[in-house]
């Protein structure tokens, strides 16, 4: 990369400095783990503050809606990981599965036509390696959430597994003919 293509960023303001350093905000952590048709998937884990490496935490396991659309290093109101931590002191994870975009058209066109097949193989997947891989997890406190698509793959989840304690469906596509002339899947 020259110099010429390097963005000169600065930071012009440091208001918030003091209300900042009062936070303990865990960074967003990045796995990887084999998915459906053994590709590489991403996932993301959110610790609580004043996070015990010793100690058990229970797991908000968030879904993210689309399904094309992806969980990232990014900060927002809705669906916010860092406040779903901080709540109650939880572990939060979150998986990129197939039809996530940012991986490529190939991974986010794979699940045309079959919703539920291997976004929920990597969803348990990505469960089964985050209880394989932190210790500080409790499995038997787990719930899943998710809006939109998240929620009808809540629904899914609901149907085809009892792994999950709670599991919240807000505004997921529950009727697939009625949704079929509003959206942009083919």
């Amino acid at each position: 990369m020259s110099d010429r293509s390097k963005p000169n960023v600065q930071q012009i303001t440091y208001m918030n400095d003091t209300l900042l350093s009062q936070i303990d905000m865990q960074p967003l952590d990045s796995f990887t783990f084999k998915g459906a048709d053994n590709d590489d998937v991403q996932g993301f884990i959110v610790k609580p503050p004043g996070f015990d490496p010793n100690k058990k935490y229970p797991l908000k396991f968030l879904i993210h809606g689309g399904p094309q659309g992806a969980w990232g290093n990014s900060w927002t109101y809705r669906w916010n990981p860092e406040l779903f931590a901080a709540t109650g002191n939880y572990v939060v994870v979150m998986i990129n599965f197939h039809g996530s975009t940012g991986y490529g058209q190939k991974f986010t066109d794979s699940i045309s036509g079959d919703w539920g097949g291997k976004p929920y193989v990597d969803l348990m997947k990505g469960l089964d390696y985050v209880e394989k891989t932190y210790p500080f997890i409790d499995k038997n406190r787990e719930a899943a959430l998710g809006a939109s698509y998240g929620g009808y793959m809540a629904n899914w989840v609901l149907g085809h597994t009892d792994r999950f304690k709670c599991i919240v469906s807000h505004d997921g596509v529950f009727n697939a003919e009625s949704a079929y002339g509003t959206t942009e899947e083919i």
